[in-house]
């Protein structure tokens, strides 16, 4: 009969890895929570430049009314919508 592998023992736990395997895990999980946070800044700007894109079609919406007398209703972006 063959000698017990060491993954079978329950003893020999840390020669296989366990540790190495939950540090790369932490190390992966720190990775994507910073892209998160670069993400978040680009946000932030998306958000900006909406808000200005949605000011300019309220200024469009004024110059229609003031200049033609046509009530005009334009659609407001979202952040989202750029996605």
């Amino acid at each position: 009969m063959p000698k017990k592998q060491s993954y079978m023992n329950r003893k020999s736990i840390l020669s296989e890895g366990f540790f190495d395997k939950i540090f790369r895990t932490f190390k992966e999980f720190r990775k994507i929570s910073k892209d998160k946070k670069n993400n978040i800044k680009i946000d932030r700007k998306l958000k900006g430049y909406v808000k200005s894109l949605n000011k300019s079609t309220s200024d469009i919406e004024d110059h229609f009314k003031s200049a033609y007398g046509i009530d005009v209703d334009l659609d407001k972006f979202e952040a989202k919508d750029f996605r």
